[in-house]
């Protein structure tokens, strides 16, 4: 039996000012970016750095992130999909994105940055572009560090969304993530006023919770042969429809409780709540703790660092991590259910091997170390 948890039901909209709207995802997102911003800034005015150019850095790497992210979910997650309906792949705004492939995008964007072709009659040649003593890798490591920051504020937003959630747990301690399933019968039935979740305290088969969803029908609902209607032939279908990732179970026999309030009607749903690890939280408590190794190895050499250890690590502790985690994260699509590893571990181990390459050339070669000009 787990002691202790939580029902989570976040509201998504941080902010709403007349019919604009600010999701908690959106705005943690942006947090980030202008977060990292000031850290970066400060890094480099730390090192007697110019800079002149970083918000023309900061602009690749933002358009590195987003395309990086969303074309590594389409090739590396749901390529068929996407592929039959490429205009889908614009539709970022529905998720889908990766960080493997924000990663290899922001890899990419620094290299743009750094470098550009030049195009002739009879070749194509790569020159640097005049920025003032960056050097790619130099630049990666430095990135490395507000990247670890930024991820902080991208996993507390998936937190607030109920997405990218763990696995069913028997611990301690666990997550009932309703929101996601509220959120889609409300927005199935434009008829509900609100939902809201009533933790009755009870465990019923298996010691899961007992939870009552209470749902309030709009004002305007007068007659209570309509909202006996809407509760029984078209809300309580939604709630037993089968989903891959189940938050919620409602049995056939469900019990339907209606009545009338004073701002409308009611229906209290007995349904058994699922209880999961808080992934998001495990993921972002990683990010922490390594943007305070990487910010701490920076501080103690500054520009002494030696090229590529920054990066190094960043890869080792996130992507090793990313492996372990997965043990206690769902799949979020069905590719990948029937491997022994699921596509995200494989998809780190390239970047673990990378990160080991590059700690093991500097504790081998002992290379020389390379300050900005």
């Amino acid at each position: 039996m787990c002691i202790f948890y939580i029902v989570w039901n976040p509201n998504p909209i941080f902010l709403k000012i007349g019919e604009i709207s600010v999701l908690w995802y959106s705005f943690l997102f942006a947090s980030g970016f202008i977060i990292s911003r000031f850290v970066i800034f400060s890094i480099y005015r730390a090192e007697g750095r110019v800079r002149n150019n970083l918000d023309y850095l900061l602009l690749y790497i933002i358009l590195g992130t987003v395309i990086g992210a969303r074309m590594g979910h389409v090739v590396f997650y749901e390529p068929f999909k996407y592929f039959n309906n490429p205009v889908s792949i614009l539709k970022i705004w529905e998720g889908g994105l990766s960080s493997h492939g924000c990663a290899l995008g922001i890899l990419v964007a620094i290299y743009f940055y750094v470098y550009k072709l030049e195009f002739s009659t009879k070749k194509v040649r790569i020159t640097k572009h005049n920025r003032q003593g960056h050097s790619w890798l130099q630049i990666v490591d430095r990135i490395a560090i507000v990247v670890a920051l930024g991820s902080i504020f991208i996993r507390i937003g998936n937190f607030m969304n109920s997405e990218m959630i763990g696995k069913p747990t028997k611990s301690n301690y666990g997550v009932i993530f309703v929101g996601a399933k509220t959120q889609q019968v409300k927005d199935r039935i434009p008829t509900i006023h609100s939902i809201s979740v009533i933790n009755e305290n009870q465990y019923i088969e298996n010691n899961d919770p007992l939870l009552t969803l209470e749902i309030k029908l709009k004002e305007h609902i007068v007659n209570k042969d309509i909202a006996e209607s809407i509760f029984k032939k078209n809300i309580k279908p939604l709630l037993l429809k089968k989903q891959k990732l189940p938050n919620l179970i409602a049995s056939e026999n469900i019990p339907i409780e209606i009545k009338k309030s004073k701002q409308g009607y009611l229906g209290h749903f007995k349904m058994k709540g699922i209880i999961r690890h808080p992934s998001q939280l495990y993921e972002a408590g990683i990010c922490v703790i390594t943007f305070l190794i990487l910010i701490a190895i920076w501080k103690k050499r500054k520009e002494h660092t030696p090229s590529g250890l920054i990066w190094g690590i960043f890869l080792l502790a996130i992507f090793g991590s990313r492996i372990l985690q997965e043990l206690v994260k769902e799949n979020n699509v069905v590719f990948g259910d029937d491997l022994l590893l699921n596509q995200g571990q494989y998809l780190s181990f390239p970047f673990v091997l990378l990160g080991l390459f590059l700690i093991a050339r500097i504790i081998i070669k002992k290379p020389k170390i390379n300050q900005f000009k």
